[in-house]
């Protein structure tokens, strides 16, 4: 519980410093105060936040799209930073549970795939591949996203950390593709799809 509530007091900090280019300072405190509660850090707490704020403060629709790039970046690098202090101590007995979780990824992306047109699904894996490609959190590691194109299976490290940040920025691609409120249904479809064939706890990891 502690590490989780860490990671929220960073992620909130940091969302703050977003929104300081856009709200006066008692404004964010508003925001941020109810945004502590969280419990833990993940897709649907950024949406959240995005909502709360853009919600209240109409004004800021128009640099939601940088808002929400700014949170992403700021969760990436938490979890990047707790993912480098504690990746060494990764227990045998979890290897079969992120075996599972692989196994979800993948019918998620291929969830995500067949929910969009054929051009808009080349487009989505077009970018998200790139936008992996570009990513610090992924430097080592050669994935292939386009594959997904193919119908292949793409080679992906066996890691719940890389797996959780690839499907935050397959949402984030998702936005740019089909929109804030279009990429929220296509989520909570392939969620509800990949929990019909695994571990409901394992494909909530993911998410």
């Amino acid at each position: 519980m502690n590490i989780d509530t860490q990671s929220v007091n960073q992620t909130v900090s940091a969302m703050a410093v977003v929104l300081a280019k856009y709200l006066n300072p008692e404004e964010v405190r508003l925001l941020t105060t109810h945004w502590q509660r969280h419990s833990t850090v993940s897709v649907k707490m950024m949406q959240q936040c995005v909502l709360d704020a853009t919600r209240r403060y109409p004004e800021l629709q128009e640099h939601k799209s940088d808002i929400r790039k700014g949170f992403w970046n700021t969760m990436q690098t938490d979890h990047q930073q707790v993912a480098e202090e504690s990746g060494s101590s990764v227990e045998i007995d979890e290897q079969k549970s992120v075996s599972e979780m692989l196994q979800a990824f993948y019918t998620v992306m291929e969830a995500i795939g067949s929910q969009l047109t054929e051009s808009d699904k080349r487009s989505f894996f077009h970018i998200m591949h790139q936008t992996v490609s570009k990513e610090r959190t992924f430097k080592g590691h050669s994935i292939d996203i386009n594959q997904f194109l193919e119908g292949a299976r793409p080679i992906v490290p066996d890691n719940e950390h890389l797996l959780n940040n690839l499907i935050q920025l397959a949402y984030i691609c998702l936005c740019d593709i089909a929109g804030p409120v279009e990429a929220d249904e296509i989520f909570f479809r392939v969620a509800e799809t990949a929990k019909q064939n695994h571990p409901r706890a394992v494909v909530e990891k993911l998410f």
